[in-house]
């Protein structure tokens, strides 16, 4: 993978911090809830009443307790979306400085866990809309400097959108334009995508 899992945000380096500190024996029940759930968007993997029981457990205010479930959701998710092996998962969690029995509990959790969570996320949409057509047409426009008469090529897109929400509102059509290096640049991470689909399937 040429690229690192996870981006080292100031939020992510606390969320890691706090689960650094957390009692290992707690941990596993803690992470196995969060897995199983992973593929729920509607609901929280701990409902209030069971936060309010849950922080103090773990020796956690409320907020240090969202963040931690924040940031064991977020290695989940994309561990989930790039459909990454334990061995991988490991070597990526120990580069942002998560100990090493916490790194063991969460590939013994995703080895176990991984593949039906996998299947539960391909069966649900994260997203409030899904793409239903692609519309485009290629378009010719004078160059930005005036004193060229050269004119650039760009392609326009409409993307047909459907709402996934059952509120019976339409959605616009989303209108995208792009020159030949955009084109290029999205081209590639298609095929980024499209191979970690196909790794999926």
């Amino acid at each position: 993978m040429s690229e690192s899992l996870f981006t080292e945000t100031p939020r992510f380096s606390k969320g890691v911090q706090l689960i650094n500190e957390l009692d290992i024996d707690r941990f596993p029940k803690l992470l196995t809830r969060i897995l199983q759930n992973l593929h729920n968007k509607a609901e929280p993997a701990f409902n209030e009443a069971e936060q309010v029981k849950l922080g103090p457990a773990l020796s956690l205010t409320s907020s240090e307790l969202v963040l931690v479930i924040e940031t064991l959701t977020f290695i989940c998710q994309q561990a989930a979306y790039h459909a990454t092996k334990p061995g991988i998962l490991m070597t990526e969690l120990e580069a942002v400085a998560i100990n090493s029995d916490k790194c063991k509990v969460i590939c013994e959790g995703w080895s176990a866990h991984g593949k039906p969570t996998i299947e539960k996320l391909k069966k649900h949409s994260f997203a409030p809309k899904q793409l239903q057509s692609v519309e485009w047409h290629l378009n010719l426009k004078l160059a930005q400097d005036s004193k060229s008469n050269l004119k650039e090529p760009n392609a326009i897109f409409q993307l047909n959108v459907e709402n996934n929400d059952n509120d019976g509102v339409p959605s616009e059509p989303v209108l995208l334009e792009f020159n030949h290096s955009q084109l290029f640049n999205l081209y590639n991470k298609l095929e980024v995508i499209q191979s970690q689909l196909d790794s999926l399937s």
